[in-house]
């Protein structure tokens, strides 16, 4: 399942595809915010919501699927149940007693509930690709067109796909591929905007390396270090899923003393990771991307120092598409736009509370007042 999503959705031919989509769907969110009446803030978590969204469902099911099934809650509303059901319940701690309780206090019944929107959501989908009534976006088929073509053939080992496990990756597509993407956008844009020493570097490095340009793109960022360094310090500070995903012990261990039985649930505490002062310094909890000049940390999994997206065979597949949407997203929204906080608010007043467990959102919607950028040099 696992190499199906790699392969078939986050592989090299699906790169052409990407990167139009990602271009025309940052083209429609410049042109929103330019569209926007003076002086009045904007929720920029609906903003880069709506980016993303059309981008992975463009890409995954070939149109955005705006419209709602005929009975159920709104898509961003079915996302965010679905999400706060991933946390997890008392149930999956104390399973004796934590089942009895989740049954009277009414869990059980708000899980079969959200599966059941969050299934004829997917049934939609899978049952229109299987007619047939979805256009390609090019010459190529779109994952769940793809999806729907291999579940016809056996693989050498005898074993052909269900209507389940099809339903299974586009679920995956969709709690792993917008949510957090999303949160830490506005994480990294939040912290931009309580420095403005380093909302004006990152705007000077964005608005020299591409010029003056006269309709909006893709920004090449290959060349943007100081954006990389911003987004790096973002995810130490705010890694998506701060708990990661949960991992089992296939065998007895011992770590700092301490006895890991085998199937035993472990959670790896990322955001502590993060910022452990003994590996960060005394200005660990500070939004300071200048650290990463001279230290050597990449996100793979291999420097245990910051691990936002885990490590091993269970790494995040989708890294590379995620860190290239958000420089592409943050770069777009810091060159066409200068940005203020709403009146009577100081920078430094900008709420920075984190609300969740499974994925670390900020507690508050980011509202923020575009400006249009005119400067005659860029």
């Amino acid at each position: 399942m696992r190499k199906i999503l790699v392969s078939e959705f986050l592989g090299p031919k699906r790169a052409s595809s990407y990167n139009n989509v990602l271009v025309t769907e940052i083209k429609s969110m410049v042109h929103s915010l330019t569209l926007q009446p003076s002086n009045v803030a904007v929720n920029l978590n609906e903003v880069f919501l709506a980016t993303v969204k059309g981008l992975v469902c463009k890409l995954a099911f070939g149109k955005n699927y705006r419209e709602q099934p005929l009975k159920g809650p709104t898509w961003e509303v079915m996302l965010d149940e679905t999400m706060e059901i991933l946390n997890g319940s008392l149930g999956d701690s104390f399973p004796w007693l934590g089942r009895f309780i989740d049954r009277f206090s009414g869990w059980d019944s708000k899980l079969a509930k959200c599966f059941s929107n969050l299934d004829a959501y997917i049934e939609t989908i899978v049952d229109e690709h299987q007619n047939n009534t979805v256009a390609k976006l090019s010459d190529d088929d779109d994952f769940v067109h793809t999806l729907v073509e291999l579940s016809t053939i056996e693989n050498a080992s005898g074993y052909r796909l269900t209507k389940e496990d099809v339903k299974a990756l586009i679920m995956n597509v969709l709690t792993g591929g917008v949510d957090t993407t999303i949160v830490t956008i506005v994480w990294a844009m939040s912290e931009i905007t309580r420095s403005p020493r380093v909302m004006q570097k990152l705007q000077s490095e964005i608005r020299n390396c591409t010029g003056k340009i006269e309709k909006e793109d893709k920004l090449d960022t290959t060349k943007m270090t100081y954006l990389k360094m911003v987004v790096k310090e973002t995810l130490r500070l705010h890694p998506p899923a701060p708990l990661l995903l949960p991992h089992e012990s296939l065998s007895h261990c011992q770590i700092g003393g301490y006895d890991v039985f085998p199937r035993t649930t472990v959670l790896i505490n990322a955001w502590a990771i993060g910022r452990d002062p003994e590996t960060w310094g005394e200005n660990a909890a500070e939004f300071y991307p200048e650290r990463f000049e001279n230290l050597e940390v990449e996100y793979g999994g291999g420097n245990c120092e910051m691990v936002p997206f885990g490590g091993g065979r269970r790494s995040c597949p989708a890294m590379n598409t995620v860190l290239t949407t958000m420089e592409s997203t943050i770069a777009n929204v810091l060159y066409w736009f200068d940005w203020e906080v709403p009146v009577g608010m100081k920078k430094e007043d900008l709420n920075m509370q984190e609300e969740g467990s499974l994925v670390a959102r900020k507690k508050l919607p980011l509202y923020l007042i575009p400006k249009k950028h005119m400067c005659e040099d860029h």
